[in-house]
């Protein structure tokens, strides 16, 4: 499909008529492969001196805040192929080397209502500090921030290249439990959930004081995607009930800023999450994403739930991306049609496992948008 003047969209397009539920001129797609998957990929026949985004013709671009407390980030120990380190967020963890892997958190910085002082001192945008957002993400990120001026070209180069732009952060529940600790927060939630409810508050002061500094600077995404995952296999981690009442607030008042500014909510939840996905519609979510599989988030009924008041990012099952090549293509078959009413981006239920090789993933690609084009 082209433009009324005969042109071929560009991905921002692609996209925006995605999310408007109109058919695009092609499968908008993106991919987020392991760290070893693409290395993996290099060794196979991907080019080494072009751009993932490029070499695959993906349609999303990617900047990322810093919305942390901003505790020291400093590796603690590294040795036998294992980093120890403490994060800006408030924790400690340690996790394999270099490669994309099962985090062991050690420690948590707001060990009490005391120590949540320190945090929440920490979470101010203080204008003359560096920039709180980068090109690079911020899990991880041992880099100094770049200044204002110097995100800011960043974000022009970004944006220049026609792709879909989007902004990342953590959401309030994630964010929080990075510095309190998971099953702290889970008990705090039960226990003392006007405390929660005030972090999660603090937190989303700090995200939105930050995307009113880049609009005022210039930097307007198209979207935010939002990490904040909720789900175990089987259910929400909190009863819908609980997650309304401490942190659709804070949710919902990051929903009005968007829709006020036209900036779309794109919202990452892993496992089960259906519990919860009519809350986070009425709280200004757009986009979900990643329809884990294994947990039972199946795009095409969801489609048939939501209609078009709720776009979908993902759903294609990883485990069939690596195994018999026709499982393959009957889920592909099945979902890559979702994208013709427009509301769907391919992508995996959570990102490319280093299993699939390069040939393989090519294959998929092809075959998916040749399947858009067929019907």
């Amino acid at each position: 499909m082209m433009h009324e003047n005969g042109q071929t969209m560009t991905h921002r397009k692609r996209v925006q008529t995605a999310l408007a539920f109109e058919r695009p001129d092609a499968l908008p797609c993106h991919e987020s492969p392991w760290e070893q998957t693409l290395a993996a990929w290099r060794t196979q026949g991907m080019p080494t001196d072009v751009p993932l985004e490029d070499h695959f013709d993906f349609d999303l671009a990617f900047m990322y805040l810093d919305t942390s407390p901003r505790f020291e980030q400093r590796i603690i120990e590294r040795e036998g192929g294992t980093i120890t380190y403490a994060d800006r967020y408030g924790y400690t963890i340690r996790k394999a080397d270099g490669v994309n892997a099962t985090l062991d958190f050690l420690d948590h910085r707001t060990k009490d209502q005391a120590a949540w002082g320190e945090t929440r001192a920490g979470m101010v945008l203080d204008a003359d500090a560096p920039a709180r957002i980068d090109d690079a993400s911020y899990f991880g990120h041992f880099d100094p921030y770049p200044t204002w001026t110097e995100a800011g070209e960043k974000y022009r180069r970004l944006y220049a290249t026609g792709r879909y732009m989007l902004f990342t952060f953590y959401g309030s529940w994630e964010a929080t439990w990075r510095h309190r600790g998971l099953q702290n927060l889970l008990v705090d939630v039960a226990m003392d959930s006007d405390w929660v409810q005030e972090m999660a508050d603090v937190y989303q002061d700090l995200v939105i004081a930050v995307l009113r500094r880049c609009l005022d600077l210039g930097m307007k995404p198209d979207g935010v995607f939002v990490p904040d995952d909720l789900g175990c296999s089987t259910g929400p981690l909190l009863a819908p009930a609980l997650w309304c009442q401490v942190f659709q607030p804070a949710v919902s008042r990051l929903g009005g800023f968007l829709r006020e500014h036209g900036i779309d909510f794109w919202l990452h939840c892993d496992g089960a999450v259906d519990l919860l996905t009519d809350h986070f519609v009425e709280s200004g979510v757009q986009v979900l994403n990643p329809l884990e599989v294994k947990a039972g988030m199946d795009a095409v009924a969801l489609r048939k739930r939501y209609g078009k008041r709720l776009a979908f990012f993902g759903g294609i099952d990883a485990t069939k991306m690596f195994g018999p090549q026709a499982a393959l293509l009957r889920e592909l078959e099945r979902k890559a049609p979702l994208a013709r009413d427009g509301g769907y981006i391919m992508h995996s239920d959570h990102s490319c496992p280093p299993e699939v090789s390069y040939e393989r993933y090519c294959w998929m690609l092809r075959t998916a948008r040749e399947i858009f084009h067929a019907g």
